[in-house]
């Protein structure tokens, strides 16, 4: 019984790990996922970006004009605002 259980470990040691061809195969596939999810997501991000800053423009915009009713002109440069 000596020797056929040492077979049998061994064969389940073999059998327990990832060749390098099936490592490879897993990592091909991730890295076709990430290529096809990665663009979209950073477009996303940059429609995102354009988003908040027309929000930001649009409540400028409505404070302004606020303080034109409040004070009866627009802020000067003085008072810091550029052109």
């Amino acid at each position: 019984m000596g020797p056929e259980k040492t077979r049998a470990n061994r064969r389940r040691a073999d059998a327990a790990g990832f060749t390098l061809l099936e490592l490879l195969v897993v990592v091909v596939i991730i890295g076709l996922l990430a290529g096809f999810v990665a663009p979209r997501y950073f477009s996303q991000v940059g429609k995102s970006e354009v988003n908040v800053a027309k929000a930001q423009i649009d409540a400028l915009e409505k404070a302004l004009d606020q303080y034109r009713l409040d004070i009866g002109r627009y802020p000067s440069a003085e008072l810091g605002l550029k052109r």
